[in-house]
This record gives structure tokens, sequence and C-alpha cells, in this order.
């Protein structure tokens, strides 16, 4: 800690009256005001990329980002022996809860906000672009041959999970081919090349730890994923994680819509391609894959369990999917 406190200080030019660890990251109390420390896990180019989008956002209005300071060159980052470090200020406020109508609100408020604000984004020169547009359909694709191997698998193996596994696992299949053949015939391409043009991009991990609220304030934090994409992606992901926290209830979705469509309304071939994202099994991909390839993280009950969660919310998510389907398309 004692070198980070000098590096601050030389890298800065203020001092660091204390310093003490917070989660993943430290705390600085300096003359500067109180400051989070934070280790950066990618490139000093990617991590240009990331200050040049939060820059870009407070260009264009929207202030409620978790800024980086810059070091007296202007560099956004600095070193601390082999490691980098990025430092912002201390964001006071707590952190929103989707189970509130009201924080759900102002999330996807904010979220429109940011999106309309990140058109036009150029990347800073040096810096690592990261453009995840038209990449969807061979998402979808591996993630479908990925099951159908683990189903091969699974054949061979003799757990409770892998009995569960195959006899549930051509439902998740249907359901994957059908969301890739929607895609297929969608007008997703031309959102692709609409949002190229636009040059508008995604925050990419959208959740409610990374929203702060105090009174009327409203930061988003955390853009270490953002990245070029069709705004589409994180409406898809706001929906998802309120959607498993109240049975898939449709009405929070057009909670979700109406708030949203009052600062950037979204068009219907957006919706339609929100909708094939949350009709793909993504949830049932991941906890079957990180059973067969790295299943020392959980124990065998907790993998079951996990699965057990995802078969039994197929009936409600599929009630859903039709009563989004007749709402918004």
């Amino acid at each position: 800690m004692q070198g980070i406190e000098k590096e601050i200080e030389q890298c800065f030019g203020f001092e660091v009256r204390g310093i003490c660890p917070y989660k993943d990251a430290y705390v600085a109390v300096t003359s500067a005001g109180k400051k989070l420390v934070k280790r950066v896990l990618f490139s000093p180019e990617r991590l240009i990329f990331v200050h040049g989008a939060k820059e870009h956002l407070v260009d264009r209005g929207f202030a409620g980002v978790d800024r980086y300071d810059v070091t007296k060159e202007g560099e956004p980052g600095f070193r601390c022996g082999d490691c980098l470090y990025a430092m912002t200020d201390y964001i006071e406020g707590r952190e929103s809860c989707f189970d509130d109508d009201e924080d759900l609100k102002k999330a996807a408020e904010t979220l429109a906000a940011l999106h309309r604000a990140s058109a036009g984004y150029v990347p800073p020169d040096g810096s690592m672009t990261r453009d995840d547009l038209g990449k969807l359909p061979a998402y979808f694709s591996k993630r479908m041959n990925d099951i159908r191997k683990m189903r091969k698998q699974a054949k061979k193996g003799k757990s409770r999970f892998d009995h569960l596994f195959l006899q549930h696992a051509d439902r998740f299949i249907n359901m994957g081919e059908n969301a890739l053949y929607r895609l297929s015939v969608s007008s997703y391409d031309s959102l692709v090349e609409s949002a190229r043009m636009e040059r508008s991009f995604c925050h990419h991990d959208y959740t409610h730890h990374n929203i702060l609220l105090d009174g009327q304030r409203v930061t988003v934090t955390n853009f270490d994923y953002c990245c070029f994409e069709l705004r589409a992606y994180d409406v898809a992901n706001l929906i998802r994680r309120k959607m498993r926290r109240c049975g898939w209830d449709i009405s929070k979705t057009g909670l979700i819509a109406e708030s949203y469509n009052r600062i950037s309304p979204l068009g219907t071939e957006e919706l339609e391609i929100i909708g094939i994202m949350l009709e793909f099994p993504q949830k049932f991909w991941r906890v079957v894959n990180r059973y067969y390839n790295s299943r020392r993280s959980w124990s065998e009950k907790v993998f079951l369990g996990r699965l057990e969660e995802v078969i039994e919310e197929t009936g409600p998510l599929m009630a859903f999917l039709e009563a989004y389907e007749k709402y918004f398309l």
C-alpha cells in the first residue's frame, strides 16, 4: 500500500493522507478528496478506449460516470510495480435495487440517456477498440455447438447432473435453434450497419451494483466491458436481470420499455432483437458449460440446483416470450 501512496503522489501531484483496502480496490483520502483506486486487469491500450468512452459521454452531456483521474502526463492509469491502476472519485450513494420499481425506472432512463450520449464516439489514438457489432449469430452458433458437444459428453457420464441435462437438452437446443433462425431472418444486419454509422456503444455490464443512487443523482460505474454493440444488448440484459427476480412478469418489462422510451424510443426491429436474445438459452449454456469445463468451482449439489432453477424457469419464460411478442411486436 505504501508503494501505491507514493506513486499516486508522484503521478497526480497531490497528498495521500490515508489509504485502506475496500472490496477489490483501495480507498484513498487525498488532498483532492476521497478516491477509489482499482487495479486494471486489461491493457493500457484498452484503458485508453474506456477512458475515451467516459469522456465522450461527459462531453455529450451525460455526467453520471465514474471518470478517471488523469496523471500529470494526461494518462488515465499509473503503474505500481508490475500492476496497472486507475483512480476515480469515490462515489457516494447506494447500489440500485431492481426489486424497487422506482430504481428500475431510473436504471432504464439512465441507460437510454447513456446510449443516446454514446453516439459519435471516435476512440482516441493508441486505444484498443472492442467492437462486438455483428457477432451475435456467431456467438449463438458457438454456444449451440457447445451444448451439443456437452450432450455427447453427458451420455458417457452417470451423475444426476448428466441425467437431468440429457432429459432437457433437446428442449433448450430447440429454443436456441429457433432464436438463431429468427435472428437470421430479422433486421439484425441493418441494425448493425446503422449502429456502425452512428458509432454508439454499450456499457455491457449494466447491472444493479454498477448503478449508484444518491438522491436524484445516478452514477454509472465500471465501464470495463464497454464496446461498440447494439443498444438492444444492454436493454435485453437489463430485462433478463429483472425478469429472473419477478417470475418473468411481463408488466415489469413494460415498465422498463416505457421508462427507456421516454428518453430514446426503441424501434420494433430493436424490440424483436431483444426478444430473440431473451429466448436464447444463455443461462442453460452457462451452467452446463461451467459443469463440464470448470466443475471444480462448485459442488455437484450446487450445479444440480442451478440446473434445476433453469429448468423450472422454462415454463414462465415461454409464457413471457408469448406475451412479449403480443405486446411489443
